[in-house]
């Protein structure tokens, strides 16, 4: 079995690190696993698997005009063709709208089955009028397309149901190791840690969370928030952070290619986005044994989180049911326990095993109607 994935790029994310997960299954089954990224491997974030092959196009890149997007465009669609065809696929995954699209079009009569993912709900994301309307043009000519959750299939719709399938995203068990945590990120190791991670942007909601720590924070001296991630809010979280005298309590150490260790030492992970998919976040943030509160945003986090058994799920931009909620567990550590005591069993509600039974599912419908495709091994 020869698979391609296509995504625009391996920077960090939670598609990005879906992929990896993948990838490392696929090749355990002793499949054949190629990656092919838009951008260049300078913008690499994570790692592939060995025995993953890696095609960079570097083929990113901002336009500066109409016409010279629409050139730009198709010389796009012509390089993508020409390397995924190169690898001679059985199947070809491609992840994210944008990506999807460009896949999808280049591919047109070639014959090759396109599984395109989204992890976005498009009623709550939008990439433009062009990207919208080519989407609702090309997702039709996909084999199928692949939601990773109940609430981002509910936003295709006008698709048929026979187009459309539903795979969540893996969690893993995270091992117990003697992994050190860099504290050069500014935390104070005899501190509790509210843990938050995601890029730093309007999605994620970090100035809901930082006014919700700003209310409760007087009354937990020995508390401090660190928010993992990057994004082009950084700017604006910092001057957020210094208007709400968090200085001293608020810890922006930027993206970490390893979170695991801080996610196990962390006393309670608090996410208040606005939307997601199926965020990894709270999925990992939970197989480390966290305690969790999230806002219950569409769509993702219910599908994930069980209220008050496993984590607590609060209104989405409610502020103070955002900081009432923190104000009850950072009190009180039983309760704390309890939820972290249930939280790891995220990792068998969402397995790895399960979902790539689910994809092999998915691969065995999608190549038994196309019987001209050749097996490069058993199903």
């Amino acid at each position: 079995m020869k698979i391609t994935f296509v995504i625009s790029s391996l920077s960090s994310g939670g598609a990005e690190r879906v992929l990896v997960l993948l990838a490392q299954a696929f090749l355990n089954k002793a499949y054949q696993v190629t990656v092919i990224t838009l951008s260049t491997k300078n913008d690499d974030f994570y790692t592939l698997p060995l025995g993953a092959e890696r095609l960079a196009l570097g083929i990113l890149g901002d336009s500066v005009n109409p016409l010279s997007a629409i050139v730009n465009n198709l010389s796009r669609l012509s390089k993508l063709r020409t390397a995924i065809c190169s690898t001679k696929p059985d199947v070809v995954i491609s992840f994210a709208t944008e990506t999807n699209i460009l896949t999808i079009l280049s591919l047109l009569q070639t014959g090759i089955p396109v599984i395109a993912t989204e992890h976005c709900d498009p009623n709550l994301i939008s990439y433009g009028k062009i990207w919208d309307k080519l989407r609702r043009f090309s997702y039709p000519y996909a084999t199928k397309i692949v939601s990773v959750s109940k609430g981002v299939d509910n936003g295709f719709d006008w698709l048929s149901t026979t187009k459309r399938a539903i795979i969540y995203n893996p969690f893993l068990k995270i091992e117990n190791n003697q992994e050190q945590i860099d504290l050069s990120i500014g935390a104070n190791p005899d501190k509790k840690w509210i843990i938050s991670m995601g890029r730093l942007t309007y999605q994620k909601g970090f100035d809901i969370l930082l006014s919700a720590f700003a209310q409760v924070t007087n009354n937990y001296p020995n508390w401090q928030l660190i928010i993992l991630g990057k994004g082009e809010q950084r700017p604006e979280l910092e001057k957020l952070v210094e208007h709400l005298n968090l200085t001293e309590r608020v810890i922006l150490p930027g993206a970490v290619k390893n979170p695991f260790p801080i996610l196990k030492k962390a006393d309670l992970f608090v996410m208040a986005s606005r939307f997601e998919g199926f965020p990894m976040s709270h999925g990992e943030a939970m197989a480390c044994g966290c305690p969790i509160i999230a806002t219950d945003c569409p769509s993702g986090p219910r599908e994930i989180i069980r209220h008050d058994i496993d984590g607590i799920l609060v209104p989405t931009e409610d502020v103070s049911a955002l900081a009432q909620a923190m104000d009850n567990l950072m009190s009180n550590e039983k309760e704390r326990i309890r939820l972290a005591n249930r939280a790891i069993e995220v990792t068998e509600r969402f397995s790895l095993e399960n979902v790539i039974d689910s994809w092999d599912k998915l691969f065995a419908e999608i190549l038994d109607k196309n019987p001209s495709k050749l097996l490069t091994s058993t199903i």
